[in-house]
């Protein structure tokens, strides 16, 4: 765990509500096709999985990330859809909707139903599923599975126990969002899903931005860090949320995220200890002192071995189990 900002250390005693999103943060961020839409992908045309591998190789998104893997292990070969396209440099990524490119007069798209196929009431019937399309006509209809991180049910256990309000934002599909929520012990309305980057932001807001923590790792997310009163990402190798995080982590797992706000609460105990310390040594010296007790010896010696005192309780207070978390 990595501290950007010293501050959170006092921003982290007023959290109460925490916030994840889900691909990436809670879960591997590594998906799978499911059978059947890997079969129908890969029975599209040559020229369609070309142009999806062009759309999906240009994105980082977990989604982006599986299709295009997808593609490039059953199209490696030089006639195959893994083929660069230098015209591919215009394709434009929505964050939290999905991946545009025109191309000769064609409009492609990969992602959301409302985004891919953006005819009225055309995206109902695709609810939950990533949908490839060409001038809004659908061309694939893409179910994807995940897996949980090993400590994600475990963790949000324990930040419940705690007292802590947990929350589960998400732009994937309200059906998707609820099953994680399920897996995780979270109650239905403490789970969202189908959000825009801005109205992840908004919900952040309603439940009150001096009290949340956000955790996310996606650039969707990046108004939700804005909105809320600090936070915290597991991306460290992307571009903009790491600067506008609090902190950022490392490892398989979202353990960090409860240590972050036991360190805080413990370096508070701790310093509460040194003032209580401190007055207490205070008011016996000084009356000792008014006593003639002490002399200009004693109180030479004193004064170093108070302040050892005090620092050396600090660091044996602050190191207690730092071992079983950090390297």
């Amino acid at each position: 765990m990595l501290l950007r900002r010293n501050s959170y250390l006092e921003k982290a005693l007023r959290v109460r509500k925490i916030l994840f999103d889900k691909t990436g943060t809670l879960t591997r961020g590594l998906l799978a096709l499911a059978d059947d839409s890997r079969r129908d992908l890969l029975a599209r045309p040559l020229a369609e999985r070309r142009v999806l591998w062009n759309l999906t190789g240009r994105s980082s998104h977990p989604v982006s990330r599986c299709v295009a893997a997808a593609l490039s292990l059953n199209d490696a070969t030089a006639d195959g859809a893994a083929v660069l396209d230098p015209a591919a440099d215009d394709v434009r990524e929505v964050p939290g909707e999905g991946l545009v490119w025109e191309r000769d007069g064609v409009v492609w798209r990969f992602g959301r139903p409302a985004f891919a196929l953006p005819a009225a009431g055309s995206a109902e019937a695709h609810a939950g599923r990533s949908v490839f399309s060409r001038d809004g006509e659908p061309l694939a209809s893409l179910v994807l599975v995940e897996e949980m991180k090993a400590d994600a049910a475990a963790e949000v256990a324990r930040l419940q126990a705690a007292g802590y309000e947990v929350h589960l934002l998400s732009g994937d599909a309200p059906a998707r969002v609820r099953a994680a929520a399920a897996a995780l012990g979270l109650r239905a309305d403490r789970a969202r899903g189908g959000l825009t980057p801005q109205a992840k932001a908004d919900a952040v807001r309603a439940l009150d931005d001096r009290d949340t923590l956000m955790i996310g790792d996606g650039l969707n997310d990046s108004p939700s860090f804005d909105a809320a009163w600090t936070a915290a990402t597991p991306a460290v190798d992307r571009a903009v949320l790491p600067h506008k995080a609090d902190f950022y982590y490392l490892g398989d797992g979202v353990a960090a995220v409860r240590r972050s706000l036991d360190a805080a609460r413990r370096l508070r105990a701790v310093q509460r200890g040194n003032l209580a310390f401190a007055g207490a040594y205070n008011l016996i010296a000084v009356g000792l002192c008014l006593s003639g007790a002490v002399t200009p010896v004693v109180a030479a010696v004193l004064m170093p071995v108070s302040s050892v005192t005090v620092v050396a309780a600090t660091a044996a207070r602050l190191g207690a189990r730092r071992s079983a978390w950090t390297s």
